[in-house]
């Protein structure tokens, strides 16, 4: 009986770590800025010429008994163009459901200083 409940406890924790490394292994965007209306999240990003508001993805944790949820960007489309780098903005569409809610988020993606290119 304890063994079962010790196989049980330890498959549980390897699937629980397995499940917060796969959200860590994707890499959060580093912005320039960030500006929020009611529908969008305006981003600032550095681009070398291919880069869309599709290659985005916006992630959020729940409040967790804190005050606000947690947004994250991450890059889901690498730009493999050649230009020379610059920064652009584009508008990412906050979903419908935490847009009506009107709660409050923080970004955890690094921000760069515009000097930094």
């Amino acid at each position: 009986m304890f063994n079962k409940r010790l196989v049980i406890i330890l498959i549980l924790a390897g699937a629980l770590s397995i499940n917060a490394s796969a959200k860590n292994d994707r890499k959060l965007e580093s912005l320039y800025s960030a500006q929020f209306t009611d529908k969008y999240v305006i981003i600032e990003v550095k681009s070398t010429g291919c880069t869309r508001p599709e290659h985005f993805s916006l992630l959020f944790d729940g409040k967790a008994g804190v005050d606000y949820s947690v947004m994250r960007i991450v890059r889901d489309k690498p730009d493999r163009c050649r230009a020379m780098p610059r920064i652009i903005s584009l508008h990412l569409e906050l979903p419908g459901a935490l847009a009506a809610l009107k709660e409050p988020y923080k970004v955890e993606n690094l921000f760069v200083s515009k000097g930094r290119n």
